[in-house]
Order: C-alpha cells, then structure tokens, then sequence
C-alpha cells in the first residue's frame, strides 16, 4: 500500500520525501494530514520528482485530499477509473514544457512515493 508523506505545512521539494510516512505517527486522521500538507509550489523545485516519474497530475475538477485519500488507500479500483477517464496521470514531457513555460505553481500533495499535483485555478 502507498503510504502518505505528511508533516510539512508549507510544501517544498527538500521536504517531499523527508517527511514521516506513517500517518499513525500523529494524532491527524489521513484526511487530516493531507489537507495540512496540500499546498502550492513552483514547477521548478518539483523537477527533480518529474525527472524521476513521481509526479501525477490530477484532474482540476478532483478532490486533491480525496486523490491522495483513496491512493493511500490503495483503492486500485478507483484510481484505475480516474486513470481510464485521463483524470489521473502520470505527468510528461508536455505538461512540463507548459509549467516551464509558465513558471507554474502547481498545488501538490505527497503520497509517497508519488507527488500529486494539480494547476492552480487563477481567476
């Protein structure tokens, strides 16, 4: 089962993977833990996760906390789905190339070993 990497309020690649990765490790429920970590960060500090295929991008119109939710989980029936409706996928070349582009600030949550991002909305 993948397990969720939690602890950092303000999200940042140096903290990604050095966090605790037993959510029993704390008072929080998973729920919890995840809503704590979601946050934004830039394109850039995420790189190195990209380079090594651990970033997965999230639909704009998902539940970021309930993604992480259920792939902690380990409810391979409904990440199955999402990956069938292109909801949840691995990030690639041309996602990367946009958030280069663009400078983005995605907003991100970490379920170890996988870094869940989505755009961020500006409107």
């Amino acid at each position: 089962m993948l397990t969720a990497n939690h602890g950092a309020k303000n999200l940042n690649s140096d903290k990604i993977m050095n966090q605790p990765t037993e959510p029993c490790e704390s008072n929080l429920s998973p729920k919890e833990l995840f809503e704590k970590e979601l946050a934004p960060i830039s394109f850039q500090e995420l790189q190195k996760f990209f380079a090594k295929g651990m970033i997965i991008k999230v639909a704009q119109h998902l539940d970021m906390v309930e993604v992480a939710l259920e792939i902690h989980a380990d409810n391979a029936e409904k990440v199955q789905q999402w990956m069938d409706n292109q909801e949840l996928e691995r990030a690639h070349d041309e996602h990367a190339k946009v958030w280069v582009k663009n400078r983005s600030e995605l907003l991100a949550v970490t379920v170890a070993p996988w870094v869940l991002v989505q755009d961020i909305n500006i409107n």
